[in-house]
């Protein structure tokens, strides 16, 4: 997969050159227009932390807008038009992703790093063991009422 990651950098490289020579999928259309994420987002969800990576590095921090809306994150990006070595250009993409239920949503952060790369970050709140390994006791209630027992 390492050999595959150049080849598919160079590919969409030349597709943003030049996309009239993009090469035709198998049905004889030309590929689906791309977003304008140049690469696809990275979601690592383990025991302490929920992250969102995301490429965005043709966007300012005033073109981004992120919040969270119930157990969602939403990401948008937007620019107008702009000059750019091909032309003129104008991206947007619109990202939603589920925020696990364990995930402390009063301590989200997010950050644009000098690269481009959109950090969204959310630490899991911890519960001390495992629910589903824990010990715990279960009440016994009394009924009025005779249950009737299965037959040996």
């Amino acid at each position: 997969m390492s050999s595959a990651c150049p080849r598919l950098a160079k590919l969409l490289a030349s597709l943003l050159r030049c996309p009239a020579k993009a090469k035709r999928t198998g049905n004889g259309r030309p590929p689906a227009p791309t977003t304008g994420l140049l690469s696809e987002p990275r979601v690592r969800s383990d025991r302490d932390k929920f992250v969102i990576f995301l490429d965005v590095k043709h966007f300012s921090p005033e073109d981004l807008t992120v919040k969270v809306q119930d157990d969602f994150v939403e990401i948008h990006g937007k620019h107008n038009e702009r000059q750019d070595d091909h032309g003129y250009i104008s991206r947007e993409f619109h990202r939603r992703y589920r925020l696990p239920s364990n995930v402390d949503q009063s301590a989200l952060s997010c950050s644009l790093s000098a690269d481009g790369m959109l950090t969204f970050c959310g630490p899991k709140i911890q519960t001390g063991l495992d629910a589903t390994h824990a010990e715990r006791a279960i009440p016994v209630s009394r009924e009025e009422k005779p249950t009737s027992a299965p037959s040996s």
